[in-house]
C-alpha cells in the first residue's frame, strides 16, 4: 500500500504549483494507459491489481528529482488534516434540502463498507412518506445487468445534483490540494488532489486509503449542501 508520507515532492521553477509523485511507487491510472502496458513477463512481475476501484497498479521506480523545495512533514501534516475532514464529511447524513419528487434526479451517497465516500446518481420514483424515496439508479444495474437497479434510500443519503461546473473549470485548472470527486467505477468518489505529474491528477481517497492517478477530464470539485446553499469544502475554513 502506498504511504502519503512516501512521497517526493518538489517545485518545478517553470510552474506556478507544487507537484508531488510517489517514491516507492507509482499508483494505478484505471482509467487509461492500461492498454500501453506491454504484457511482457517482466512487465508482469511488476504489477499489482487495486482494490476499491479495481485498477492495475504499476510498481516502478520514478526518475530521481532534485530541488525539493517544499517540506514532506508540511506536505503530510495538510494530508492529514485534510483526510480527517473528509471522514467527517463522508461519514455524515447529507443535510436535507427540500422534499424532492417524482422525476428529480438526485445523488445518493452510499454508507456501505468499501463505498462510504461515494454518491450515485439516481431518478426518484416516488417519494415513500416524509423520510423514505424509492430511487432509479443511472449506472448500477441488477445482478443479471439487464435492468437499472431500484432501492429504497432514507432522506438522509439523498441530495440534489450538484450545479454544472464546466465554466468555472475552463477558468481554473486543478491544484494540488483540491477537494474533489472522481468518476470511476459508476460513481463519483470524494477525495482530494494529492500530486499532479504533467496531466495526471493523484487523488487520495481518505475513506479507502487508495492514491491514484486520473486524467482531469473525470473529476470535478467537490460541493456540499449547507444553510441553503452550494458551497466548496474549502469556503467552510476546514482545509486551512
Amino acid at each position: 500500500m502506498l504511504e502519503l508520507g512516501d512521497m517526493l515532492i518538489f517545485y518545478l521553477v517553470d510552474k506556478s504549483t507544487f507537484h508531488v509523485v510517489p517514491y516507492s511507487k507509482k499508483p494505478c491510472t484505471n482509467i487509461r494507459h492500461l492498454e500501453d502496458l506491454s504484457s511482457s513477463e517482466e512487465e508482469e512481475k511488476n504489477t499489482e491489481f487495486g482494490t476499491s476501484r479495481g485498477c492495475k497498479k504499476v510498481k516502478t521506480e520514478p526518475k530521481a528529482l532534485s530541488d525539493t523545495n517544499f517540506s514532506k512533514e508540511l506536505h503530510q501534516s495538510r494530508i492529514d488534516r485534510m483526510s480527517k475532514a473528509i471522514k467527517e464529511i463522508a461519514f455524515k447524513k447529507q443535510q436535507i434540502q427540500k422534499p424532492f419528487e417524482k422525476g428529480d434526479e438526485v445523488e445518493v451517497a452510499s454508507q456501505e463498507d468499501g463505498l462510504i465516500g461515494s454518491y450515485y446518481t439516481a431518478t426518484i420514483i416516488s417519494p415513500i412518506g416524509s423520510y423514505l424515496y424509492r430511487v432509479k439508479y443511472k449506472t448500477l444495474f441488477s445482478d443479471d445487468e439487464s435492468v437499472p437497479l431500484e432501492d429504497v434510500v432514507t432522506a438522509s443519503k439523498v441530495r440534489a445534483v450538484p450545479p454544472d461546473q464546466r465554466k468555472i473549470l475552463s477558468e481554473n485548472n486543478f491544484r494540488l490540494y483540491d477537494v474533489v470527486d472522481v468518476f470511476a467505477n459508476d460513481g463519483w468518489w470524494f477525495g482530494f488532489i494529492s500530486g499532479i505529474v504533467g496531466e495526471e491528477l493523484y487523488v487520495y481517497f481518505p475513506t479507502t486509503a487508495d492514491n491514484i492517478a486520473y486524467p482531469p477530464d473525470v473529476l470535478r470539485l467537490h460541493q456540499e449542501w449547507s444553510d441553503g446553499k452550494w458551497i466548496f469544502p474549502p469556503e467552510q475554513g476546514i482545509f486551512n
